[in-house]
């Protein structure tokens, strides 16, 4: 039985063969056909030259000829000479005019923009040049002549601009009354007193006062001065925990403080509330979220927070 079975296989595998190698005899002469009525069938098409004592036969039978017009030839576009201007905030009494290039167009150069800018704003008078980050040079205005530079740019014709956040220029202008009056404004209700931040000053401990230094002092005066609610952007190692402490101690008559700070800082912030502080116990300073009278909380509890009861909860 198995050799039958063999035998059949051996068969079946012999007519395969067979069958494979005629299908492969086919495909050679198909081949070999198309290639002898086209020896290169991928060779470029030459056209032929014509000698010049070769004269064609001309038809005596009339020909419809039609006469074609060449296509016109594209002049090139001009585009004009374009270019914008960006007011910003440069300081709290001023911002600058500065001309950029539009996106598409050519530029006039700087030098041009600014003659063109003198000549729209012949009414306002400039307070200095600049250089703005680019590089570029810019007109500095003052701050309350800003509605007259918006206006004539608004008027001039072929001047794109870009005007100043509605919120960051009412901000600025609010805040900049004490820069030009000279002295502090309270402008918020949240704004504290010179009198009265003199008077929170008076109640810090006579050794935290001593070792404050004047610019230190200043620092802590500009945070009472707006309620707490300040930003101290000093450079690493110039004392800005120090003046956190103070600012807090001036304000811990209104209930806890929260300190938020890396894991890694909590037992510092700890020794150093205790060094400041002399009234203030160990048991006073809570490394949790049981609010004692210092609460140090690390950036995780803060995320761990239901924020709407939580949050309600403590400034409530």
């Amino acid at each position: 039985m198995e050799e039958e079975i063999a035998e059949e296989q051996r068969k079946r595998a012999e007519a395969n063969r067979l069958a494979a190698l005629a299908k492969r005899k086919a495909l050679s002469e198909s081949t070999s056909i198309l290639t002898n009525q086209h020896p290169n069938p991928w060779k470029l098409f030459k056209c032929r030259k014509v000698s010049p004592g070769h004269t064609t036969p001309i038809s005596s039978k009339p020909v419809n000829t039609c006469s074609i017009n060449p296509p016109p030839t594209l002049q090139p576009t001009i585009l004009p000479e374009k270019f914008r201007v960006r007011l910003e905030i440069c300081s709290p009494d001023s911002f600058s005019v500065t001309p950029e290039a539009v996106l598409g167009f050519p530029c006039p150069g700087e030098a041009s923009c600014l003659e063109k800018l003198s000549g729209c704003l012949s009414n306002v008078v400039p307070s200095h040049y600049t250089q703005n980050h680019g590089g570029g040079k810019a007109c500095v205005y003052k701050l309350r002549d800003y509605d007259t530079v918006l206006r004539c740019l608004k008027n001039y014709k072929g001047i794109e601009y870009e005007e100043i956040p509605w919120g960051t220029l009412n901000v600025v202008e609010r805040l900049s009354h004490s820069f030009t009056a000279g002295r502090w404004i309270p402008c918020r209700p949240e704004h504290l007193s010179d009198e009265k931040v003199d008077e929170l000053i008076g109640k810090l401990p006579q050794s935290l006062l001593d070792a404050l230094l004047p610019f230190q002092l200043e620092g802590v005066r500009f945070g009472l001065r707006r309620g707490g609610r300040c930003l101290i952007a000093d450079e690493m190692g110039l004392g800005k925990t120090l003046q956190a402490i103070a600012i807090a101690g001036c304000f811990k008559s209104e209930g806890s403080i929260l300190v938020v700070c890396p894991a890694i800082l909590r037992f510092s912030w700890a020794e150093e509330l205790e060094r400041w502080f002399p009234f203030c116990l160990p048991a006073d300073i809570h490394l949790g979220t049981n609010f004692m009278f210092f609460s140090i909380l690390v950036y995780p509890a803060i995320l761990r927070f239901s924020c709407a009861q939580e949050l309600e909860h403590w400034f409530a």
